[in-house]
């Protein structure tokens, strides 16, 4: 073990850190070609972070905007896919700092309707206990008839029920169901 420890093979000699060194940029390439290079890598990226289409391309509209606007720096970094990523993700950090401002129905121009979801919601549980009051069958044919199926497939679904039967069960639970949430039968 020793031995090992004396010959420092972890640490990398000066001659090796020369070759592992990259060398500088000859021939950078221009403005568009560098675009047209990095462009196609920034929508995937983009679309991780926001996890929508329409933010990602505006996202990376903006990150081509302004890397056309530093393109100095842009050119000479020394990966410019990187820089350009780093642009794309402050901008997306920016959006995302900018959106959590907004803290009123009234910013955002929008209506509360809360109201209107409170009274759909207890209309929908007033439903909901009034279809528990059913028997299976009857809750099976109107869940089925209420969805848009017609009484032949209704009576494949259930299985011994004759035509009539099925009609005669559907109008009864459509009556009762109407009778339990105050509403008359037209």
């Amino acid at each position: 073990m020793e031995a090992t420890n004396s010959l420092n093979i972890f640490t990398p000699t000066q001659a090796r850190v020369e070759e592992v060194a990259t060398p500088p940029k000859v021939n950078p390439p221009s403005l568009k070609e560098a675009l047209h290079i990095v462009s196609p890598k920034l929508l995937p990226f983009a679309l991780s972070l926001s996890g929508n289409i329409a933010d990602a391309e505006d996202l990376c509209q903006a990150t081509l905007l302004k890397l056309i606007e530093n393109k100095d720096k842009f050119l000479s970094a020394e990966y410019p896919l990187a820089y350009a990523k780093t642009i794309l993700r402050n901008a997306f950090i920016d959006k995302c700092r900018k959106d959590s401002k907004i803290d009123s129905f009234y910013e955002l121009n929008l209506e509360p309707v809360i109201n209107e979801n409170k009274f759909k919601s207890y209309e929908h549980k007033e439903l909901m206990c009034c279809m528990s009051k059913l028997d299976e069958t009857d809750r099976t044919i109107l869940a089925m008839k209420g969805a848009g199926h017609d009484y032949d497939v209704i009576q494949k679904f259930i299985g011994n029920i004759s035509m009539g039967n099925l009609r005669i069960r559907a109008k009864r639970a459509r009556a009762l169901l109407a009778d339990c949430l105050g509403r008359k039968k037209k």
